[in-house]
C-alpha cells in the first residue's frame, strides 16, 4: 500500500484549507479527507470517505456537512453493476456514473486521471455523479478530461473550461482555486481512517 498525505488551499471568496490522506492499495483507492474554513462568514467543515474498487471505478463516498450549528450527510453507493443509491434508496438518473465529483474538493478529479490512465493527446469524457456544495445534491454530469503533457490536464464541463496538474501518482496538485500547500509519504497506518465504517465520525 502507498499512502500520501497532501493539503490544498482556496483562493477565491470561500476560505478554506483541506487535509486528504490517499491510499493506493491493489483492492482499490481511498480518500479520506477534511476541509475547514468559512463560506459567507459561517464556520464549514466537510469530512468525507470515497472508496473505489481495483479498477478504479467509485464504489462509495460518505460525507459530513457541518455549516453553523446546521449538520447534514450523504451517502453514495455504486454496485458492480453500475447502479447508484443515495443513502440507500435506489437513483435511477445516476445509472452510467463511474465517478464521485465531490465539488468542494480537488481530490476526487485524480479517480477519472488514475483510472483512465490517457496518453498525451488523448482525451475521454466520463458520466460522474457531481456532488453538488453547499446543496448536498447529486446530479449526473459528463466530464471530459484530455491530457496535456505529462502533467497537465484539461477539464471540461458543460461551459466550463480549466487546467489542473498532477503529480507521479496522479493526485492533483493544483487546479483551479485550489492549490497544493503540503505533502507527505508515510506509513502505511491509516486504517483507522478509512476501514470498512460508516459515515466519518
Amino acid at each position: 500500500m502507498t499512502t500520501r498525505r497532501m493539503t490544498w488551499r482556496r483562493s477565491d471568496g470561500i476560505e478554506t484549507d483541506e487535509h486528504c490522506t490517499a491510499s493506493i492499495r491493489e483492492s482499490g483507492l481511498s480518500l479520506v479527507g477534511t476541509v475547514l474554513g468559512a463560506d459567507g462568514g459561517r464556520p464549514v467543515r466537510v469530512e468525507y470517505r470515497v472508496l473505489t474498487d481495483a479498477t478504479g471505478l467509485t464504489t462509495a463516498a460518505h460525507v459530513r456537512d457541518l455549516r453553523g450549528f446546521e449538520q447534514r450527510t450523504i451517502a453514495l453507493a455504486r454496485d458492480p453493476k453500475g447502479a447508484w443509491t443515495i443513502d440507500g434508496a435506489a437513483v435511477k438518473a445516476l445509472k452510467g456514473c463511474t465517478d464521485v465529483d465531490l465539488g468542494c474538493s480537488p481530490s476526487t478529479n485524480t479517480l477519472p486521471i488514475r483510472r483512465l490512465r490517457l496518453a498525451v493527446g488523448g482525451s475521454q469524457t466520463i458520466q460522474a455523479a457531481w456532488l453538488r456544495f453547499p446543496e448536498l445534491s447529486v446530479v449526473k454530469t459528463p466530464q471530459t478530461y484530455t491530457r496535456l503533457d505529462e502533467f497537465t490536464y484539461r477539464y471540461r464541463s458543460g461551459s466550463y473550461t480549466g487546467e489542473l496538474t498532477v503529480d507521479d501518482d496522479g493526485l492533483v496538485a493544483s487546479y483551479d482555486v485550489w492549490m497544493r500547500t503540503g505533502y507527505a509519504t508515510g506509513p502505511d497506518d491509516t486504517e483507522p481512517l478509512d476501514g470498512s465504517r460508516g459515515a466519518p465520525a
